[in-house]
């Protein structure tokens, strides 16, 4: 009836049918359904990406600090409340200025280690234990981890192919390029 109106060159002052109004709003409806749990699922996985990337980034600041103060540097890795601290120093005050500032994962982002919390660096940036540290959240399979080496400090990144509620080994973290 509208395109009538239309093809006379007339205007046409014809408002939305109720109808039609009612066949927007369900297509609008069918297509935010279909598309919310990808957009919420991709939410969840940049979270855990920028988690992964404030705690690999702590922890390499941390061994960068030692080197450049000729100290060692400890951290600790708060899992309890998702947090990288800076350890309390000792008696000499060798752990103070080992991090630049503490960071806190994102809600919804937990990290887990293999080992003790503490992470050691001599003033050369080796460190005395290896680790092995996942980064996840229980909203989305993505799975990050970091894998330092005993004595030279190297780190490696990856996605972690195990499960997190096993035991975490360094194997399991595929290295990829990111």
């Amino acid at each position: 009836m509208l395109l009538k109106y239309i093809k006379k060159g007339e205007k046409s002052d014809r408002g939305v049918t109720l109808t039609e109004m009612l066949l927007a709003v369900i297509v609008v409806s069918i297509l935010t359904a279909v598309t919310a749990p990808s957009t919420i699922g991709l939410f969840n996985q940049n979270r855990v990406k920028n988690g992964f990337v404030q705690l690999k980034g702590a922890i390499k600041e941390s061994q960068r600090l030692a080197m450049r103060r000729g100290r060692r540097c400890k951290i600790r890795l708060d899992t309890t409340n998702q947090e990288v601290k800076i350890s309390p120093p000792d008696a000499k005050g060798n752990y103070t200025g080992c991090l630049l500032g503490e960071r806190k994962l994102p809600e919804g982002v937990l990290f887990k280690t293999n080992s003790h919390p503490n992470i050691v660096f001599s003033a050369k940036g080796n460190t005395n234990s290896a680790k092995t540290i996942v980064v996840y959240s229980p909203n989305t399979k993505t799975q990050r981890c970091l894998v330092i080496s005993l004595g030279l400090g190297i780190m490696r990144s990856g996605n972690y192919t195990g499960d997190v509620s096993d035991s975490l080994k360094s194997d399991k973290c595929q290295t990829t390029d990111f």
